[in-house]
Parts: structure tokens; sequence; C-alpha cells
């Protein structure tokens, strides 16, 4: 949508005689609309507002008409939105005064005002807003798609995770910010090793670029026919195709539909060249752990 190795040091020290409690976690529900993850916040104390969450949006966005009712002071200078979408939606740089989720509280969110009404659409009712990175950055946010739950923690739930679990239902990888995107390396799809944005923005499950398309030689897979997505700059058109296999880790899949995103609709020379989305990580419990720079796939059976 819009685009708006670490160092441990262990130290031996005595024993003491009490123990320091974890803070809980703040959890909140979503509702998984069309595959897209819809949050109740609150945005300078009004609302709640129906808000998507999003690792692929840098800044967040507010809805102009929400702006508006909020009374939020616009920056003049505007630019295009980058993204899927084959039209211009000039977006504005401005600032939430508070974002509330649940019990979690931000001040001061850098955001940017945008059209957003034909996600609405899309999704089938009213979205005000989309809590993306700099909401998100710096947080430890787990996704739990199966039970609906988004969890903030203050630690890691997973303290070992930077031994690097790799199993067949769990593994994490480090990750990234590179020109707005979450990125990890070491996908693999066909064999070929590929870079992958994780996007929880996306409602698919896997899309290829224009360059991955060309560099594993799927011009001659494509499907006749396709579908018609929507993002931050309108519609457009994708065709479909089957990916012999996609591998993260020792988690595979094989005979896989894909969408393969058509040149000039917003995904050209991207720093990735598979995009990853909600249609796949809907049967895991997925943890950014944008602290550490580490993301933890938890499959659930």
């Amino acid at each position: 949508m819009m685009k708006i190795a670490a160092i441990f040091f262990f130290v031996m020290l005595p024993a003491v005689a009490f123990s320091q409690t974890p803070k809980p976690a703040v959890e909140v529900p979503f509702e998984f609309i069309h595959n897209q993850i819809v949050v109740e916040a609150k945005i300078g104390g009004k609302g709640p507002f129906n808000m998507l969450v999003d690792t692929d949006t840098d800044p967040s966005a507010i809805d102009v008409a929400t702006a508006r009712e909020l009374g939020l002071v616009t920056d003049t200078k505007g630019g295009a939105a980058t993204g899927g979408g084959t039209e211009t939606n000039i977006v504005y740089p401005t600032r939430l005064p508070s974002v509330e989720v649940g019990n979690l509280v931000a001040k001061d969110i850098s955001a940017a005002t945008i059209d957003l009404s034909k996600i609405s659409e899309r999704v089938g009712r009213p979205i005000r807003g989309v809590l993306g990175f700099s909401f998100l950055k710096d947080r430890i946010i787990q996704i739990d798609y199966p039970n609906s739950k988004l969890r903030f923690f203050a630690e890691s739930p997973y303290p070992r995770i930077q031994m690097g679990a790799n199993t067949v239902n769990q593994v994490s990888f480090a990750l990234r910010r590179e020109d707005g995107s979450v990125i990890i390396d070491s996908v693999f799809v066909n064999d070929q090793k590929m870079r992958a944005t994780l996007d929880t923005g996306s409602s698919s499950s896997f899309n290829l670029t224009p360059e991955a398309v060309a560099l594993l030689k799927l011009r001659d897979e494509k499907e006749t026919g396709g579908e018609t997505s929507v993002g931050y700059n309108g519609e457009y058109e994708n065709q479909r195709g089957l990916l012999k296999s996609v591998r993260l880790g020792r988690i595979t899949v094989e005979s896989v539909q894909a969408n393969f995103w058509l040149p000039k609709t917003g995904h050209d020379n991207k720093k990735y060249q598979v995009n990853i989305g909600n249609g796949f990580f809907q049967d895991f419990v997925m943890t950014f752990d944008f602290k550490n720079k580490l993301v933890m796939f938890d499959k659930v059976d």
C-alpha cells in the first residue's frame, strides 16, 4: 500500500531475593474483514474509529474527511502517494495528537491525510485511518490471526527468539525497514532466493512484482483473466498464476496461487520481489518485534 546483526552482552549477576514481573501485554480484539485487520482506535480522544493495521504503510494515515472532523492541522505542501493503483492520490503531512488502542496510548504520531473512500468501499465499512510504521515502530506487536487478537508487549514473548527458531511450525527472521517496507531475505520462490516484504495491509497470500515474474520466467505461466485490487492510488488489474513452491525456513507451501503484478500499476522498482500478505499470515500468530528487528511466524494447527 502507501509508502508515504545484533550484539548481546551477558553479565553474571548475584542472585537476589525478588523477581521482576513482566509488564502484561495490552490485548485488543480485531475484526478480520476481507482479509484486512480492522481495529478500533481513538484519535485525539475522539472515536473510536475503524483503522487498518498495515506494516507497509509509512507513516500512518488518516482519511481526509476524518482529519477535517478532528480539526487536524495539515501541511499545505502535499505529494503523490506510492503503492498500488493507476491514479494519483495526493497526501498531506499531519500529526495525530494521540492514538488509543485499548489501554495503549501513543502521543504525537506522524501521519498523512489521504482519501480512503475506495479502501472503505472494498472493505465494506468506513475506514478512518491506517496504523502504520510511525505508530508501530519500536513496538512489539503480535497479531493472533486465529483468535483475532492484537497484543502489544513491552518485552518479547519469545525470550530466546534470537537463537533463531526454525521448525516446521515456527520460524524467525531478521527484518529491516527499507523504502517504507518490512523486508526479510531468504524467501525461496520456485527454489530461487528472493527478498520479501511482510505486508499486513495486503489481503492476498503472495504477490510477485514485475521484476520477480521476469526473473522466474513466469510470463507464460500467467492465467487468462485475473482480479482487481485496490491500493492507495485506486484500482489496478492483476494476473493470476501458479507457483510451484514458496519456502520460508522450514515452512513450505506448494502449488500455491499468486498474483502477478503488472508493470505500471505502482509496483515497479521495488526493494523486494515478493509481497506476502494476510492470506498467508492468517494461519499464524505473527510477532513483529520492531525493537529487536525480528519477526516470528508461529503456525497454529
